[in-house]
């Protein structure tokens, strides 16, 4: 399974008693239950994953977020939910 970190700067992980570098691409090829683990966490994304099919949060200034915080162009917070 090819890992996205959420942090740039890593270079490298520990997953049991194996040091796995990061790719060319970017990526960590993890393999078997420590990569699901490690997309538990939080910390790391499957490569490959897109939002096309969520619904985010439409500002007054036309942007769609994917976060109900606030606008990530205008930082306004009041977002509407998307519908079909």
């Amino acid at each position: 399974m090819r890992l996205v970190g959420s942090d740039r700067g890593l270079k490298q992980l520990e997953v049991g008693d194996r040091i796995i570098n990061r790719s060319k691409d970017g990526t960590f090829h993890v393999d078997g239950p420590g990569a699901k683990q490690l997309v538990k966490t939080g910390d790391f994304a499957v490569a490959g994953t897109n939002f096309r099919s969520a619904r985010g949060y439409r500002c007054e200034c036309g942007f769609v977020a994917l976060i109900k915080d606030r606008c990530g162009r205008c930082g306004a917070t009041d977002l509407t939910p998307e519908y079909d």
